[in-house]
């Protein structure tokens, strides 16, 4: 993502029908792609995490090679300021030179490449209204990471996601995040549709969780507001540092290719035996 000229751009040479769902804190529209037509539709999103950029690139790829007979819906980008801050600096971005001096400051350095949270300074993945501040690494202050936020779901980024799953009914969420090859499942005590969880971990190689203490994520929020399965995806390998490296993105096409249709049929075998 080169600007947000280009990832527009990348969603239109997908083949899916573009519409907007919201806009982030700097006010560029966070695009929504859809496949497909009818019932049991499951909705994907990347780069929630800024340094974590290379879930896009990801998403659009298998998205866009996409044939399956189920409804699929994806946000390749939902942290897009963050993610310009991340991979493109500083400059990228239209700010007054008192955000970027308080930005600076913030970050210790001008270098944003393992910056994780929204241009605010507040952490997307820990700002949703589910167990909101009972995360164990939470702060309470604006911060590169694991800043909860003034309140739940205060970020235009957190709104645009809520809204979009309070008014569309989906059969499965998937949240993207690198790296560590781990998927996790659950909230609190509510651990239901393993079978479907591990069905997804075995097929891509991946460890499966249980996180009865996450907090604040978007999958905490799915599962606590509907009881239906929501998923965290750690892609790529933990032995890489932080950012992923863009080179090792064909092994990640590679190794998830073919999952979007796995993910499609789970959603359509989970809204068929459970009546969703």
């Amino acid at each position: 993502m080169k600007s947000y000229k280009d990832l527009i751009n990348k969603c239109v040479k997908t083949g899916g029908f573009l519409r907007n769902i919201g806009k982030t804190s700097l006010g560029y529209d966070i695009p929504l792609l859809s496949k497909g037509k009818g019932e049991a539709r499951i909705l994907l999103i990347g780069s929630v995490h800024a340094r974590e950029h290379i879930t896009t690139p990801l998403l659009l790829n298998l998205f866009g090679e996409y044939r399956g007979k189920h409804p699929i819906d994806c946000i390749p980008a939902l942290n897009i300021d963050g993610v310009m801050l991340a991979k493109n600096g500083i400059n990228s971005l239209p700010l007054r030179i008192k955000q970027r001096d308080y930005l600076i400051n913030l970050n210790g350095s001008d270098n944003f490449s393992l910056w994780k949270a929204n241009i605010r300074g507040v952490d997307i993945n820990v700002n949703f209204d589910a167990g909101w501040g009972e995360g164990r690494e939470n702060v309470e202050v604006p911060a590169s990471e694991s800043y909860i936020g003034a309140a739940p779901n205060s970020e235009t980024e957190t709104q645009a996601v809520v809204n979009l799953l309070k008014k569309t009914k989906y059969a499965l969420v998937v949240a993207y995040h690198s790296k560590g090859e781990e998927i996790y499942f659950g909230f609190r005590e509510d651990n239901r549709y393993q079978e479907y969880a591990d069905k997804y971990a075995n097929f891509l190689g991946y460890t499966l969780k249980e996180t009865r203490h996450s907090a604040g994520g978007i999958k905490d929020y799915w599962t606590k507001s509907t009881g239906r399965l929501g998923l965290t995806v750690e892609v790529g390998k933990d032995s890489f540092s932080h950012p992923y490296p863009e080179k090792e993105l064909p092994a990640l096409i590679k190794q998830h290719s073919g999952s979007l249709e796995l993910l499609a049929e789970i959603g359509k075998e989970l809204w068929t035996k459970y009546d969703i």
